[in-house]
């Protein structure tokens, strides 16, 4: 894209309320500048920190990156901006004419003066990303054109359907297109059927409640709630439409342990994952602590495999799940 054919600049501020413009944001200045490589990412909360001891990480030479760019990200800046941005000129109009070489500086705002001297000087050269929310008839173009990303297409009705039950947070429309997209399996299409199938707050807590119950080994608990699941779906199907919501927290689980393994706590799971309510976070931290990441990468497989067997095969597929519990409960 264009953004990697540009050359970089020392400061970056990304801006608004849409997560997921923030999260794709900074995940792409993350793999432009570090290229795989996180020895040099330094990050730190703006409420947490003070402005001065950014500015000193900024002009601290990283010891593990010779030759190569350093990364400092703030989140939650908006008060480090402000307090840079007053009486000028501001310590940003001073940075921008005069900064290190070797390192970028990205600011993560929610809300930013943008009539202010400091954004302008900011916004002339490039370095500033507009992550405000889609509104309305906004949002059906960005719901199509994203789920081409899966490999997939959705038909407006479905669209619609969709919208109704998400609402306009693009972090968890996306999160159920993928979702949607590993359930339709080699079909292109989603259609209004398949949001229904899929989307809702009662399948979504059950598949909370089953990988729970895996996470304990507690097989009778996680039969009975595959049991209520296979209900829920309502078709002789129920193994095509039970597994890839199973997977989808199988590898949010499998994310969330390894964010607390590079040392980030679990604000960083919430916004990484875009877990809004703490009663999930809650259980979410709680089942990583009873996974190990190899047991974890072995559920899975064991979904996917099943999930390929179920399309392949004649077998009964009330047995086939059945059997899946053992397998991930032993």
């Amino acid at each position: 894209n264009r953004f990697q054919r540009e050359k970089l600049l020392p400061l970056y501020l990304i801006h608004g309320e849409e997560g997921f413009f923030v999260k794709e944001a900074v995940s792409l200045i993350k793999s432009r500048i570090l290229e795989g490589d996180a020895t040099g990412l330094v990050e730190t909360d703006g409420e947490m920190t003070s402005l001065s001891t950014v500015m000193e990480e900024v002009r601290t030479p990283s010891l593990f990156t010779s030759g190569s760019r350093k990364l400092v990200l703030v989140y939650n800046a908006d008060g480090l901006f402000k307090e840079g941005a007053v009486a000028p000129p501001s310590i940003w109009e001073r940075y921008m004419s005069s900064p290190p070489i070797d390192c970028v500086l990205v600011l993560v705002c929610k809300d930013v003066d943008t009539k202010g001297g400091a954004y302008d000087k900011i916004k002339k050269k490039g370095g500033s990303v507009n992550c405000r929310r889609l509104k309305g008839n906004e949002l059906t173009p960005w719901i199509l054109e994203r789920v081409r990303h899966y490999g997939k297409q959705i038909s407006l009705d479905a669209s619609r359907i969709l919208q109704e039950n998400v609402g306009d947070n693009l972090l968890l429309l996306d999160g159920h297109l993928e979702k949607l997209a590993l359930y339709l399996g080699s079909r292109t299409r989603i259609e209004v059927s398949d949001v229904e199938e899929l989307v809702g707050y009662d399948r979504q807590q059950k598949v909370f409640d089953f990988t729970g119950a895996v996470a304990r080994r507690d097989t009778a608990l996680a039969l009975k709630v595959l049991h209520q699941l296979m209900a829920l779906m309502k078709s002789g199907e129920e193994a095509q439409k039970v597994i890839p919501p199973m997977a989808w927290q199988i590898k949010r689980l499998l994310q969330a342990k390894r964010i607390l393994a590079s040392g980030k706590g679990r604000e960083t799971v919430a916004r990484e994952l875009n877990i809004r309510y703490p009663r999930f976070l809650e259980e979410l931290m709680n089942q990583t602590q009873l996974f190990s990441e190899v047991e974890l990468e072995r559920d899975y497989q064991f979904l996917l495999e099943t999930d390929i067997h179920s399309k392949t095969n004649s077998t009964d597929t009330r047995l086939l799940l059945e059997t899946l519990v053992f397998k991930l409960c032993k």
